[in-house]
């Protein structure tokens, strides 16, 4: 198991920007508590020094949003960064910026590289016995929350086949607390919901959605209502990682089930709260 120490020194040595800032301008007087895409605009990041010789990526801004007058307007930005280790493993996460708050936001930008790189805790690093690969998205940064979504693998040297991942980390901004599926919706509902006939699945993997809903009716409901209860962080990498990551977007909620490697590793369910 890597030592906690090395993570942490290697990951700001290994820290390369690979993507343009992206700036979030919301107003304070009209922020949602619930993510909501809908609400969010780009605008034209400015250019920075990249840390390495190749330029980075950038992202077009199609629109601009324009506070009313009076408005108290923050606008947030992040740049996607990646610890990389003997060519062999690489993670991403975001780096938020242009918070007030300069101490505040270290702290959180420490705390998401944290819980992105844990995953070294969960595989055997040491030694180049492993292969990670792992891309970051964040599909919402509000003035109060950011959300981060972690898709790839990770593979032992000489095992049969890679584990397809994913792994999920919402943060609230102003709380300074991970949020996970139990602060969206009740895990046992959710065990339901995912044996019910009304179940939806945004992501059935590399199976078609019969071999998906075969998978799920191998488990009940005492199985289902203890992964949810203990999705997402806070967790111990070193004892254990959980079996189902979520997030929301829009008011709607997402969230993984394991399923066999044959059709994925993961399956992610989607669930609309006011349409059930």
């Amino acid at each position: 198991m890597l030592n906690r120490n090395v993570i942490i020194s290697a990951a700001v040595a290994g820290v390369i920007v690979i993507g343009a800032a992206v700036a979030v301008i919301v107003s304070r007087s009209e922020t949602p508590d619930k993510i909501d895409l809908s609400s969010i605009h780009t605008t034209e990041a400015p250019a920075q020094e990249p840390e390495t010789t190749a330029p980075p990526e950038t992202t077009p801004a199609p629109t601009t949003q324009t506070a009313a007058e009076g408005d108290e307007v923050q606008s947030l930005s992040y740049q996607i960064a990646a610890y990389e280790s003997d060519g062999k493993i690489r993670i991403e996460y975001p780096v938020i910026s242009q918070m007030s708050d300069s101490a505040k936001q270290d702290q959180i930008n420490q705390h998401l590289m944290e819980n992105a790189l844990s995953l070294l805790k969960a595989w055997d690093t040491e030694g180049g016995k492993c292969t990670i690969d792992i891309k970051c998205q964040v599909p919402a940064l509000t003035r109060k929350r950011i959300t981060a979504l972690y898709t790839g693998y990770a593979s032992l040297d000489g095992a049969p086949h890679p584990v397809n991942l994913f792994y999920s980390n919402t943060y609230d901004l102003i709380a300074g607390t991970d949020l996970g599926l139990s602060d969206f919706a009740d895990p046992y509902t959710m065990a339901g919901y995912v044996l019910s006939d009304d179940v939806q699945f945004e992501e059935t993997g590399k199976g078609s959605l019969a071999d998906v809903l075969e998978a799920r009716q191998m488990m009940d409901i005492a199985y289902y209502t203890d992964i949810f209860t203990k999705a997402d962080f806070p967790f111990d990498a070193e004892v254990t990682w959980p079996s189902s990551f979520s997030y929301e977007k829009q008011g709607i909620i997402y969230f993984s089930i394991p399923v066999p490697h044959a059709i994925g590793d993961y399956a992610i369910i989607k669930f609309t709260p006011e349409t059930k």
